[in-house]
């Protein structure tokens, strides 16, 4: 059962087409995005230096690299031991590298931020409108209950005061013009 060297060599990165729009799509998507840039990159950066006239290794194979790094490993941890003796304490006053002195994102998905903040916009002009109309609302019924307290007012005699009616009236007559 021997294999071909393309049946050998691992697919391409791909993202499923059938996967629904989200977050997890577009992650796996600027993987590939970021992975064929680098690609890319060091393909022109070895094509530059054939162009120059330097000498220029083959690209490592996935198994050729990690049999690399471990012989790297090794030829630093000497190294590091060499060190250590010389200087004890200076590992503990350097600052810390790698990913956890790197500043956090501010905004992951400006999209689905942008949409979040239409929508909180929208929802917070709505509320407003709805308060809006209550307070029409109530100012209205305030000024009813005063109109009718002012047309049952009566006189001793249990007569009407029409002075107040006519007022009432008359305010109904402007508002409506």
């Amino acid at each position: 059962m021997s294999q071909t060297a393309t049946e050998s060599r691992r697919s391409a990165f791909k993202v499923p087409a059938s996967m629904p729009d989200g977050v997890h799509k577009r992650k796996l998507e600027k993987i590939k995005k970021t992975l064929s840039h680098n690609a890319d990159v060091k393909r022109s950066y070895r094509k530059t230096l054939k162009q120059m006239g330097f000498d220029v290794p083959p690209p490592l194979s996935r198994k050729n690299r990690v049999k690399r790094a471990a012989s790297d490993d090794v030829d630093s941890l000497h190294e590091d031991t060499d060190q250590n003796a010389e200087q004890p304490f200076e590992k503990a006053s350097q600052k810390p590298t790698g990913r956890h002195n790197k500043k956090p994102k501010l905004s992951r998905f400006n999209k689905e931020e942008a949409a979040a903040a239409t929508l909180r916009a929208e929802r917070e002009a709505a509320q407003e409108e709805r308060h809006r109309r209550e307070a029409d609302r109530r100012q209205k019924i305030e000024q009813r209950q005063k109109n009718k307290q002012k047309m049952m007012q009566y006189t001793r005699t249990g007569q009407p005061k029409l002075g107040v009616r006519v007022d009432v009236l008359l305010d109904k007559i402007q508002k409506t013009t």
